[in-house]
């Protein structure tokens, strides 16, 4: 069974917790075959055109997964480029806030892009369930 790959797009600041989401879809994905991919650990530093790699990065996946934090609000640029890829691409996308609620999020609107106020937010303690949603995508992706 070939694997699936998952994006997950974090702020720099995030990158702690992004590698621990990282580590428990690969562990608990694991007899779907199914990788997780973060920007620290697997974007080559070689890559001259990093842009057009996290595209083609977005494309290929099988799920996105979105790590929302104020850090992100601050400045996520990157992130919301991220977002649209998986839009435009029709990629199945999960939204996980952490440390910071739906509430929050729509208080701070001006510079949320609309794309995300108008997706299914969930709490970053809900991320068992979103790997569980997960598994379900790679499963019904390998039946013939």
């Amino acid at each position: 069974m070939s694997g699936a790959r998952v994006f997950i797009s974090s702020s720099g600041h995030d990158a702690f917790e992004a590698s621990l989401l990282q580590y428990a879809i690969e562990t608990m994905l694991a007899a779907q075959a199914v990788s997780a991919w973060t920007y620290q650990r697997d974007q080559s530093r070689a890559e001259k055109d990093v842009a057009a790699a996290l595209k083609q990065s977005v494309r290929d996946s099988l799920a996105t997964v979105f790590l929302v934090s104020p850090t992100t609000l601050e400045g996520g640029a990157a992130q919301w480029m991220e977002l649209a890829y998986a839009d435009a691409f029709e990629v199945k996308t999960f939204i996980l806030l952490h440390h910071l609620d739906y509430q929050e999020l729509k208080r701070r609107e001006r510079g949320v892009p609309p794309l995300l106020l108008a997706s299914q937010c969930n709490s970053a303690l809900e991320w068992k369930r979103i790997v569980e949603e997960i598994r379900t995508l790679a499963v019904e992706a390998h039946r013939p």
